[in-house]
């Protein structure tokens, strides 16, 4: 009797440093995960939008092979039409590129696209992430490159190996405002080592702004928009450039996230886009295009 009298205030005295313990368990999980349902999550599919980076990032340890294929254009103006089944026998530019996340808010990432011969590198950092509590409104992530490219020369038109090069720099700022729609504003700078044109600058200055809309699921409407402030690419002026243009479905499908849309740019990096668009919607400039990618788990 007394042994078990001894027994029941062993475990009373016990009891109740357990059954702390297990509160204690039981609000440090709730607090992850409130912490965690704080931070507003896919606000954007993937790292690109049509020719607009996002404010998302590739996952740590997750490689992302990314190829995106734009077609020649569609319009008989434009040098489309039958005679080139609508653009589907050109390719104006394809880019193969590989993504890879060094943690979940930092990637870097190697690239080389058709057009130009660009050879490509990229960072992207997730520098501020909304939050569901409004305490955060947006997400700030900031974007730059470098890209060389390897086009033959034989008149002589690059001087120096470094006149080559060209870099992009963007600050994204995005915000999720419900389950279905997402917007972002892109300011960036394209700077460039050698211009050609006299009264070019080396340095260009545009504003870009991209928006999704999910109407199921799995499928999202997308588009995106890039004013370009360079005086010789203003609308209005008639030296041939035009402002681009994105228009497109976004479909997922397990580990494949599919885009197919219209964009009225040639190139698909903005060291190539945003300096050279010289295609108008309005004649039919614009192309067939599709972007696909693909996340391998490393």
């Amino acid at each position: 009797m007394i042994k078990k009298i001894g027994l029941f205030l062993t475990l009373s005295a016990f009891c109740p440093v357990w059954l702390h313990a297990q509160d204690d368990l039981l609000q440090l999980a709730q607090g992850d995960n409130a912490q965690q349902k704080q931070k507003v999550l896919a606000t954007f599919k993937t790292t690109k939008l049509i020719n607009a980076q996002t404010n998302e990032t590739v996952k740590h340890r997750t490689l992302d092979v990314r190829i995106g294929h734009r077609f020649g254009n569609v319009g008989s103006e434009s040098n489309g039409g039958i005679h080139t089944f609508y653009g589907l026998d050109a390719a104006s530019d394809i880019r193969i590129a590989f993504e890879y996340g060094i943690t979940d808010r930092l990637m870097a990432g190697i690239s080389r696209s058709k057009r130009q011969e660009n050879y490509e590198g990229l960072v992207k950092f997730r520098a501020l992430e909304q939050t569901t509590d409004h305490k955060i409104p947006v997400a700030v992530t900031v974007f730059a490159n470098a890209a060389i490219t390897g086009i033959r020369d034989p008149e002589g038109l690059y001087p120096k190996f470094t006149d080559r090069i060209t870099y992009a720099f963007q600050a994204i700022i995005a915000r999720k405002f419900t389950d279905r729609i997402s917007f972002m504003v892109l300011p960036t700078l394209v700077h460039r080592n050698y211009v050609f044109q006299n009264e070019a600058k080396n340095d260009l200055l545009a504003v870009g702004a991209g928006v999704r809309f999910r109407f199921s699921k799995s499928s999202s409407v997308v588009a995106d928009y890039f004013y370009n402030f360079d005086k010789l690419r203003k609308p209005g002026n008639d030296n041939g450039y035009f402002q681009p243009l994105g228009i497109g479905f976004e479909i997922e499908t397990g580990g494949h996230a599919f885009t197919i849309m219209f964009s009225n740019s040639a190139g698909i990096i903005e060291n190539d886009f945003i300096p050279n668009t010289t295609d108008d919607w309005m004649s039919g400039g614009f192309k067939f295009s599709f972007n696909i990618s693909r996340n391998f788990r490393l």
